[in-house]
Parts: structure tokens; C-alpha cells; sequence
């Protein structure tokens, strides 16, 4: 991916792969003169697991995970510390962690140590297969005074050993990250957590009977780490593949809307609630002609497994216009329109100098 919005490329003959391709993450937040006056940039937050599997918190015996980071200012944790992205997890000459490992780190998905999908005996099989897709980097607590600025241990064999009997913990020098869906997959905790006034969540997940699985897993742990409760509004009405006796296709929303309750765990401190938004793909029948098409030959999309890596033509172009669709029809929706002008209102007046 990163290789495609690259022109002037140098590419390895045999691998094809060009290490100017990959950069630092802290190089993507410009600096203000870069910036400009008045302009605005986008600020990446990649979300990531760390695996504590060994812990004697009696707390996190199910969960065997804490949440990480990885933005242009700073990577770790809230319950380690923080590093400077521009120091930590360094290799020779590239000046801290490369969007490339971040973004690797918080797809790996399959791995021994996976927070709380964790299993002794699936621990083991997987190291002893080398399934192994999470990394180790240096502790960014103060273990690892000494090795936050390393990109791994430099001896493999103790790594592997703490992966394939569950040993992972955040007491050591280095810690081992895996995929950020490990803790909770749609990155809601972090913005929360850091009082976002505005979130907007998509849930592309697998989850065709619509449990909300991933969404319930987000509330709850944010109730109980920072003490938020979110309320949501038109949860009950999302539907997937209606049938007839739902009525009118037309009027069943692709979204649901939400108030974050800052108010009530800061006590007032910080300012009003947040707003969420949020968007669930699914397929109503009233899409476009090649949706449908697609639809009615494939009984679960848009819920396909993900375990199904391998898109077809007519899969992703299948994917891809029902999200068009999904996001014209939202920002359609009178009720989207009044959130996102009374966030912008809200975000003017924040905005403005002080008298």
C-alpha cells in the first residue's frame, strides 16, 4: 500500500520491495509552518494490543490485554507511559517506528499470545509452527529505560519461549503487541479516552445477526476503565437483509446515533458530552443493480467471513459501492446533518480567541 503512492520508486529486484517506501510515523504530522496558517491535518492514531497473558491482576484475567498506541507524537500506553515517536522502536538511520511496522503490528491478527483469545494449548501450536504475526518491542514503562529505543530483542530464543507457554507481561524489557483487535476492535477506547468531542465509528466486522459484539466489548470497557457510559439512539432499527414484514427498506437506517457522557465523569470539568456516530453496513435490497446481483449469489454479504482474504473483482467493486451508497445515504439524513453542524458550531466557539 504504501509502495502505490510512490512515483519515483527504486524497487529491490528480487523482492520488489523499496525501503524508502516505509516511513517514520512521526514524519506524517507536518510541523505548523508546514501546516500553513489556518489549515488543518489529519493526526493517525494506530490502535494495537499489548498482550499481558501473565498477570496477577486479578482484573485482566480475561481480558489479558491493555490498549496501545502508535501516533506522530508519542507511542505506548496509558497504563505504561509513553515514548517519543521519533525515538522509540528506532532502527539504524530511519529515527523511530515506521508507519509500515505499525500498521503490520495492529493487522496481526493470528498469533500465541492474542489477548483474550489467549489459550494455553493454541499458545503453544502456533509458536511451534512459527504462526507468529504480533512483535516484540522495547518496553515503553520503565522496564525498558534501555530497550525502548531498540526495534526487538536481539536474541529470539527467550521471545519464543514466553510466547509458546502464555508468559507475555508488561514487566520485562520488551513487550509483545499483536493485532489492536485483541482489546477492542473499533479503536473507540483510545478516543474516548481521550475526549474526542465527535467519533464516528464504522463496524465492518463480521457480524450478519447484528449481536453488536465488537461495539459491546468497546462500551463496556470503557464504562469500566475510564468511567463513560455511551447511550445509543436507533440501535433496535438497524437491520440486515430485511424481510417483507420489516416494511419499507427504504427507512431502515444504515446508523446509529450516541451520547458519550463526559459531563457526568469529569463532573462538569471538561466541557459537554460527546457525539458518536454510528455507521453498520448492511443490505437492505433497495441498493443498485450490481449489489444486488452480487447479494443474491452470495447469501452473507456484507458479512462475509473475514477469515476470507482473497477478493474477487466483483466482491470488492461489490463492497466498495455499497460503502459509496451507505455514505450518501447517511450524510443524506437530516439527523447526521444537525450532529455534524452542532459539532462544527461547537468546534468554531472552541475555536475563537478569548476576549
Amino acid at each position: 500500500y504504501l509502495g502505490g503512492s510512490r512515483q519515483a520508486r527504486d524497487p529491490d529486484r528480487f523482492t520488489g520491495f523499496d525501503i524508502k517506501d516505509d516511513i517514520s510515523v512521526y514524519k506524517i504530522w507536518p510541523s505548523k509552518s508546514d501546516r500553513g496558517p489556518g489549515a488543518h491535518s489529519l493526526f493517525h492514531v494506530i490502535n494495537i494490543a499489548l498482550n499481558v497473558v501473565s498477570t496477577k491482576r486479578l482484573a485482566w484475567q480475561e481480558r489479558r490485554v491493555e490498549p496501545f498506541t502508535v501516533s506522530p507524537r508519542h507511542c505506548g500506553s496509558a497504563f505504561l507511559g509513553f515514548r517519543p515517536s521519533d525515538q522509540y522502536g528506532e532502527r539504524p538511520g530511519r529515527g523511530g517506528i515506521t508507519l509500515g511496522t505499525a500498521m503490520a503490528i495492529s493487522g496481526a491478527a493470528a498469533s500465541p499470545n492474542m489477548g483474550y483469545h489467549s489459550s494455553p494449548s493454541i499458545a503453544l501450536l502456533l509458536a511451534l509452527f512459527n504462526v507468529r504475526l504480533g512483535w516484540w518491542l522495547g518496553n515503553p514503562g520503565e522496564h525498558g529505560e534501555d530497550s525502548y529505543q531498540s526495534d526487538g530483542p536481539k536474541w529470539a530464543a527467550k521471545p519464543l519461549f514466553y510466547e509458546a507457554l502464555g508468559q507475555t507481561t508488561y514487566q520485562s524489557r520488551y513487550v509483545y503487541l499483536s493485532d489492536g483487535g485483541h482489546f477492542e476492535k473499533l479503536g473507540l477506547y483510545e478516543m474516548v479516552r481521550r475526549r474526542c468531542r465527535f467519533i464516528v465509528v464504522v463496524d465492518a466486522g463480521c457480524d450478519s445477526k447484528f449481536a453488536f459484539e465488537d461495539l459491546g466489548n468497546a462500551v463496556r470497557k470503557i464504562n469500566i476503565d475510564l468511567g463513560i457510559r455511551i447511550q445509543f439512539e436507533g440501535l433496535e432499527a438497524l437491520r440486515n437483509h430485511p424481510l417483507a414484514a420489516d416494511g419499507d427498506a427504504r427507512n431502515i437506517p444504515y446508523f446509529a446515533t450516541g451520547t458519550i457522557g463526559y459531563k457526568d465523569a469529569d463532573d462538569g470539568k471538561e466541557g459537554g458530552n460527546g457525539q458518536i456516530l454510528y455507521i453498520k453496513p448492511a443490505y437492505h435490497g433497495t441498493e443498485g443493480v450490481g449489489i444486488r446481483s452480487y447479494a443474491t449469489a452470495n447469501k452473507e454479504f456484507p458479512h462475509e467471513p473475514t477469515a476470507d482474504q482473497w477478493f474477487t473483482e466483483s466482491q470488492f467493486e461489490s463492497y466498495r459501492t455499497l460503502g459509496l451508497e451507505i455514505g450518501n445515504n447517511i450524510l443524506g439524513d437530516s439527523n447526521v446533518k444537525g450532529i455534524i453542524e452542532l459539532f462544527l458550531r461547537d468546534a468554531r466557539v472552541r475555536a475563537a480567541p478569548a476576549d
